[in-house]
């Protein structure tokens, strides 16, 4: 950041001393270093402005992931209000001429519409959700409610910063790769229906249902206490669709395992691939373990649920902090850095411009 510093503060700077040079005899010293002073406030708000843009473009999610520990029918105040009445006050008040004026000044009073409403709560690790109600006061249990059932696996996306999207060139392919699947590769799966979710890609009309099932309620448990995720993308593609995807979704998040596999018409595995966050740092073994293990083999349930038995017992996850000197080399825009030049070069000017007409100290 030392560097657009300099190129933010540097023509404030001489435009200052340009100033006093010129029109030494309208500032005095004091004036002058007034506009020093106010040259550090204004330099440390656009500096504040450029740090604020690091931050941004580090802002990203996770995948987090846990179970439906209760379910409850919550009894809650009354959300529904209606005009019962009002209530009335004299006011009175006195003019320039001694006059007293009294008038009387009303406020609407409101009632609750019932005694209570209905909020039909699912409690779990992760959090609490509540049910949409099916009628105004909740009286009636949603059939959604219904369903739920304690130890239901739940996923839940929670805001992450993950420094590596400042490089914004990190996880760009060759743009013929890109362009080769623009308009075909599928969305980051996010949860549904309030806490569902489904983990499995695949671009077949194959029924992953049932390993869907199976890792969600592995990951109820699992993915708390090994802070993990795993998503698996199946696929008939090319082995290049792996680079256009991770740019699409800007690589993997940082508690995060994804399995990539190639399958032809029979589900047999052509190519695999697995990564995590950084591009597998702290991992490099068990992904190469991983695809090992896809060798000659069909893609079925069972070699999912081998891999990820070695993935519960070899992954590590990278905190997060150990890229934030990754800030340092963010690179703004240059019309932003121009932006900020500008204004911190107008308010020099500004406060210039009241210290050459007016005598302030």
């Amino acid at each position: 950041m030392g560097f657009y510093l300099a190129i933010i503060v540097v023509p404030s700077i001489l435009l200052i001393t340009f100033c006093k040079f010129f029109f030494n005899h309208k500032i005095n010293w004091k004036e002058w270093l007034a506009q020093f002073g106010a040259l550090a406030v204004s330099t440390s708000i656009c500096m504040l402005l450029l740090w604020a843009g690091a931050m941004t473009m580090s802002g990203d999610f996770s995948i987090w992931n846990g179970y439906v520990t209760e379910k409850v029918r919550d009894e809650v105040t009354c959300s529904h209000e209606h005009q019962c009445g009002e209530t009335c006050s004299n006011v009175s008040s006195t003019d320039s001429k001694g006059k007293t004026t009294t008038r009387r000044v009303c406020s609407p009073k409101y009632c609750k519409d019932h005694a209570y409403d209905v909020d039909w709560d699912v409690r779990t690790t992760l959090g609490r959700w509540t049910i949409d109600r099916i009628d105004r006061r909740g009286l009636e249990e949603p059939p959604r409610w219904s369903e739920v059932e304690v130890g239901d696996p739940v996923a839940e996306s929670r805001y992450a910063k993950n420094y590596l999207l400042i490089d914004e060139n990190r996880f760009v392919t060759d743009q013929a790769i890109f362009a080769k699947y623009a308009g075909t590769l599928p969305d980051y799966p996010k949860p549904y229906d309030y806490y569902k979710y489904y983990r499995v890609l695949d671009d077949s009309k194959r029924d992953n249902d049932g390993i869907n099932i199976w890792l969600n309620n592995q990951l109820r448990k699992d993915g708390a206490a090994k802070e993990l995720n795993v998503i698996l993308v199946v696929t008939k593609n090319d082995p290049d669709y792996y680079y256009a995807l991770m740019q699409y979704w800007r690589g993997a998040r940082k508690n995060e395992v994804i399995l990539f596999y190639g399958v032809d018409d029979d589900d047999k595995v052509q190519w695999a691939k697995a990564i995590s966050f950084a591009d597998g740092q702290n991992n490099q073994i068990m992904l190469k373990e991983l695809e090992t293990m896809t060798y000659e083999q069909t893609f079925t349930d069972q070699l999912v649920q081998q891999q990820y038995k070695l993935i519960v017992e070899k992954f590590q996850r990278i905190p997060n902090a150990e890229f934030a000197f990754m800030a340092e080399a963010y690179a703004p825009p240059v019309w932003w850095v121009i932006v900020l030049v500008l204004l911190n070069l107008f308010g020099t000017a500004g406060i210039s411009y009241v210290f050459i007409k007016e005598d302030v100290f």
